[in-house]
């Protein structure tokens, strides 16, 4: 069909109605947002403010490369300083897809699957481009399954979090099933460093605020088969069935990272903590007081080798 120079194409209509773009973007459950070429932020949907708890007020007309949510990968890495899919999708129009850790509003860290594409012009210039987002199905599973929880009073009440009783009954079926067919389990502990004078220095909300931001970060980066809990104080534990040393060791790192990358909010600032882990593979003739000496240790050793580490035997 030949257009006469009146007509305009659907895209151009679609697009110069913002209106009916506002609307389609909002009832999407996926955070959209739009950036032109000097990756300023033209459009921020609901979805977007849903999964990041910023507002689109507080984002319009900002710089994405002011690394407001300080996407990192799971090595930590930052990517807006080294690797942004959006950037290299500007730099070469090519889409792409990606699994990364963006920070929450509150400080924790969220894991999303993010698509990029180029936005041109009628020319085929690159002019913006787009990025869609939305939260990693473990994360949904994981809510569930603490809504359930608590309905059975296993919930630690500053965390939300599953609680030591929880724990030490899931610990005791996996023990039992070693016992039984020897499958290897893995038990991690992790203790918050430097804590004591964090919580001193800021006060006890504070001190309460780290620890959620901490297990939500932690609850985010877990499989459908690991379980968290808070042990106590400023201990957390990680149960890792059917994980033998080598992914065990993967997992403890990973968790490592993740909260050395994670912001408590303090003021106007972010204050970063980390954490020391010990982790032990089930052996034969283990029980439970005996895996948690052994899990001590090495948490010990860990805290001796400078703290913000794993180690795991």
């Amino acid at each position: 069909m030949v257009r006469t120079p009146t007509e305009k194409s659907p895209a151009k209509l679609i697009v110069e109605n913002a209106a009916n773009v506002d609307n389609v973007l909002d009832v999407m459950f996926e955070g959209v947002y739009f950036v032109d070429r000097n990756r300023v932020i033209q459009k921020w949907n609901s979805g977007a403010s849903d999964i990041t708890g910023y507002a689109s007020d507080e984002l319009l007309h900002r710089c994405c490369m002011d690394n407001i949510l300080v996407h990192v990968d799971e090595n930590g890495t930052e990517l807006c300083k080294s690797g942004c899919p959006l950037h290299k999708t500007m730099q070469d129009g090519e889409s792409r897809q990606g699994t990364v850790y963006l920070r929450h509003k509150l400080g924790y860290r969220v894991p999303v699957v993010v698509r990029t594409a180029a936005i041109r012009d009628d020319s085929g210039n690159v002019v913006g481009a787009v990025e869609t987002f939305r939260e990693i199905g473990e994360a949904d599973h994981w809510k569930a399954r603490i809504a359930e929880l608590e309905r059975l009073a296993f919930v630690d009440l500053v965390t939300g979090i599953p609680n030591r009783h929880f724990l030490e009954t899931q610990l005791n079926r996996l023990l039992h099933e070693f016992g039984v067919v020897a499958e290897p389990f893995t038990f991690c502990m992790l203790d918050v460093d430097h804590f004591k004078s964090a919580n001193d220095r800021h006060g006890h909300e504070f001190g309460d605020r780290v620890l959620r931001t901490m297990a939500q970060t932690l609850l985010n980066s877990l499989r459908f088969s690991d379980m968290l809990g808070r042990w106590g104080g400023d201990e957390f534990v990680l149960l890792l069935p059917k994980t033998g040393l080598e992914r065990a060791q993967q997992v403890a790192e990973r968790a490592r990272v993740l909260i050395a990358q994670t912001g408590t909010p303090a003021g106007s600032a972010f204050l970063k903590m980390t954490v020391s882990i010990g982790s032990v593979v089930a052996t034969a003739g283990d029980d439970r007081a005996n895996l948690i000496k052994r899990v001590d240790h090495q948490l010990y050793a860990a805290k001796a080798r400078g703290r913000n580490c794993c180690s795991v035997a």
